[in-house]
């Protein structure tokens, strides 16, 4: 995992930690005081865009766990297999982990309260996001466009445009570009994820969203980090490995009782 910080941040990884904590400290408290509480419409059809298994329930499981508590319906598409999480790892193929993350994530979303019917595996190779071919790319646009045809979701949630991963950010060009084929217009809502690794791409958004909303699931932290937690391979180390691909200080980033969304215009 990169530091997320530009190089002239100090190296020593015990003052970057508490930088990350004290500026998402901050951050929180710009939002807390800029969000409005989530627009909940009775019934509305909701959709969570993950480029990866465990984008869904870093940044929306909160959400996707009360809406369901309401009856709401809500639907998951991941974009990616997942199979390239642990590369050169020893044991973990890349096909034994496409099987592993799906597994996880039927787990995860379980435990918020989504059924495994409305869970949508696309299944592109992970990593390629940003680098597919034209041809490659029209036809997940139309893979893409044929479950929001079929889904007609009212609120559809997407990696925030500038999240500082390369497949969130196509994975944001990909759902407006399948909204447009498939002629829909549903609100959007932007959700970051790997911006909580790095707080200053969060300052974009503090200022300059027009909209921000703000999810309070208090009382429901157990649940999200028991979801959390289901993505094993992820937040655990795979023996031989004596580290996890996610470090413990960035899921920890996901803890507090509060999400939050930045609502863009409509395209």
């Amino acid at each position: 995992m990169t530091s997320g910080f530009p190089s002239w941040f100090p190296a020593a990884p015990a003052l970057r930690r508490q930088i990350r904590h004290d500026l998402r400290r901050l951050v929180c408290w710009g939002l807390d005081r800029r969000s409005r509480p989530y627009p909940v419409i009775d019934d509305a059809r909701l959709l969570v865009i993950a480029p990866h298994q465990d984008d869904s329930t870093l940044g929306c499981g909160g959400l996707m766990l009360l809406r369901r508590l309401e009856g709401s319906p809500v639907n998951v598409v991941y974009l990616t297999d997942g199979s390239a999480s642990h590369p050169g790892h020893p044991t973990l193929t890349p096909a034994l982990l496409v099987a592993l993350r799906r597994e996880e994530a039927e787990a995860a979303t379980a435990l918020l309260g989504v059924d495994h019917a409305r869970l949508t595996f696309l299944d592109e190779p992970d990593g390629t996001l940003d680098k597919l071919t034209p041809e490659r790319r029209t036809a997940l646009i139309e893979r893409l466009a044929a479950v929001f045809r079929s889904a007609d979701p009212e609120q559809v949630l997407l990696p925030y445009r500038r999240d500082g991963s390369s497949e969130h950010e196509a994975g944001f060009g990909l759902v407006v570009a399948a909204l447009a084929a498939a002629g829909l217009k549903p609100r959007l809502f932007e959700y970051p994820v790997w911006a909580w690794w790095n707080p200053l791409r969060m300052l974009r958004p503090l200022w300059q969203a027009r909209r921000v909303w703000r999810v309070d699931h208090f009382g429901y932290e157990p649940i999200k980090a028991s979801a959390v937690a289901a993505y094993r391979s992820q937040t655990q180390p795979m023996p031989p490995w004596t580290e996890a691909v996610l470090s413990s200080e960035f899921v920890e980033a996901f803890t507090p009782s509060a999400e939050y969304f930045f609502e863009l215009d409509p395209l």
